[in-house]
Order: C-alpha cells, then structure tokens, then sequence
C-alpha cells in the first residue's frame, strides 16, 4: 500500500520543481537600492527637466528709449502665413515688401510657424525668435536689406 502512494507521491512532489521562475523585476522595496530602478528614475527626471528647458524663451529685449522711427514698409501691418524653413519665411517676406533678402552660413532646416496680422517688424523679430541660438535675422531700413545670418 504504500509502495503505490509512494510511487505517485514522489513524481508530483518532484513536478513542483520543474517550473520556471518568473525574471526578477526591480526591487522597489525601501531600503533595498535597486541601481536598475534608480537609474530609470534618474532618466526620468533628467528628461522632464531637459523639457523644460527646451520650453523656456528668454525674455524680450526692451525697445531703447530713444528708438529711431521706422519706415512706413516695416510698420505697415500684412497677414503673414508661414510654415517652413526660416531662409524661405524670411526671403517670401522680404520680397513682399520689396526688400533685398541675403542669406549668410551654412543653411539648416529650421521649420518656423507663424499666421498672424502685425507689421512687419513684428513678423521678423518672431521669425527672429524662433531662430534662436541658431540664426539671427536682422534689417537695415537704410538699405532695403534683410539678412540672415547663420551661426556654426
């Protein structure tokens, strides 16, 4: 009688050990360190940081005191609607107020967007702004001339 108990006993008790385990997961318990788990929450934090960063636009410079007054085709209001490259903005601008337009560097692929009603002056200190660090759009009214300069 207890040679076939036995007998079936000892396979199901030996099954119990052929599964498998699942994989470790990251320990989250307190006072275990757990690299894997700071390391992800590092990068987390590091990333909504960067983020933030990224979303803030320095502050506008104030207009001097003495501001010379601006010629009637950089203060007349058009509706500008653009969304491209900043040399394509700037050059389709510059041509409907008959300005020359110059490019200067190495031209990248920086897409610019604006839609809006506003004098000139305030579309390209816009387009200005979006450029950033990376290029910087000036105008000299004296010579009906609008460049872009592109920074290495």
């Amino acid at each position: 009688m207890k040679r076939p108990l036995l007998i079936f006993l000892l396979p199901v008790a030996l099954s119990a050990c052929a599964g498998k385990l699942p994989p470790p997961s990251p320990v989250a318990t307190t006072g275990m360190a757990s690299p894997e788990l700071a390391l992800q929450r590092s990068i987390a934090a590091t990333t909504t940081d960067l983020r933030e960063l990224g979303n803030i636009r320095p502050t506008p410079l104030a207009a001097p005191a003495t501001s010379v007054p601006l010629p009637d085709d950089l203060t007349r209001r058009i509706w500008f609607a653009w969304n491209g490259p900043l040399g394509d903005a700037v050059t389709k601008l510059g041509h409907e107020i008959g300005y020359t337009v110059t490019i200067t560097g190495r031209t990248r692929t920086l897409r610019v967007t604006t839609n809006s009603v506003a004098p000139v002056v305030d579309i390209l200190r816009t387009l200005g702004e979006e450029a950033g660090e990376q290029a910087t759009v000036s105008v000299d009214p004296l010579r009906h001339a609008i460049t872009v300069a592109w920074h290495a």
